[in-house]
């Protein structure tokens, strides 16, 4: 039978030692993932500032559309739709 071999103070030191290494590097892992989402976050939010301006909301066209075609009927023009 082979020999059974004894696990010392120092292996498990070891052993516990690259257990936090991985642990450590699969945080700046994770670290670098978040940052690369923040980014990605803050471009969107940019984007929706910038287009935020450009919207025009469903209330307002159908005000406006009511009252362009009001505006229409009272001078007798015909609307191309």
């Amino acid at each position: 039978m082979a020999k059974e071999q004894k696990t010392t103070l120092n292996d498990l030191a070891r052993s516990i030692a690259k257990g936090f290494e991985k642990t450590v590097s699969d945080i700046e892992q994770l670290g670098n993932k978040l940052d690369h989402t923040d980014a990605r976050i803050a471009r969107i939010e940019t984007d929706i500032k910038e287009m935020s301006g450009n919207i025009v909301y469903k209330s307002e066209f159908e005000d406006l559309e009511a009252r362009v075609k009001y505006v229409e009927s009272k001078l007798n023009i015909v609307s191309g739709k």
